[in-house]
């Protein structure tokens, strides 16, 4: 037994370091700064169920809120920022900006889930598309955005995990008052 678990242990802590040296995936989403596309890091959302009360069988009050931590993303930007997008297997309208709800401590998102949220699809009249070499496309709002906490996410993605978390960009725009 304690030679079966040495082997194992030589064969998998190799295993473990060359997973742990394995390129990332090359970024798909850049902002732009003075001009200059920088890679966006994405971050997870997290989800809370909360229970609400039981009355003769009956669930009353229960609801899930889907948030992100941190009480404003590390980025932050004036009302019209310009994004680089390569999509791969998406299409470019698969992309939407979502106003977030700021709380003390983390931002929420209006609702759960993408469809019962207001969001802005990156399409025509809503975005200036421009076209990019290696297939990728410069899009800029149209209209100015509102001061506050926004993400910008695929909504067409593979979900992370069992509980439908996903991974968007988030980032904040300044109030420029």
């Amino acid at each position: 037994m304690k030679h079966l678990l040495l082997l194992c242990c030589a064969v998998l802590f190799p295993l473990a370091q060359l997973h742990a040296q394995m390129d990332e995936p090359a970024p798909t989403v850049f902002i732009y700064v003075n001009d200059q596309p920088y890679p966006m890091k994405s971050v997870t959302s997290q989800i809370e169920s909360k229970k609400g009360w039981d009355i003769q069988g009956i669930n009353v009050g229960s609801k899930t809120i889907r948030y992100f931590s941190g009480k404003h993303a590390k980025l932050i930007t004036d009302d019209k920022p310009s994004f680089a997008i390569y999509p791969n297997k998406q299409r470019l309208n698969d992309y939407v900006l979502i106003r977030l709800k700021e709380k003390r401590g983390y931002r929420r998102m209006p609702a759960a889930e993408f469809t019962e949220c207001d969001y802005i699809r990156i399409e025509l009249g809503q975005f200036d598309i421009q076209n990019l070499p290696e297939m990728g496309y410069k899009v800029t709002p149209t209209k100015p955005l509102f001061p506050g906490e926004y993400i910008l996410v695929d909504i067409t993605q593979k979900r992370v995990n069992q509980h439908g978390d996903f991974k968007a960009y988030d980032f904040t725009v300044e109030d420029n008052l």
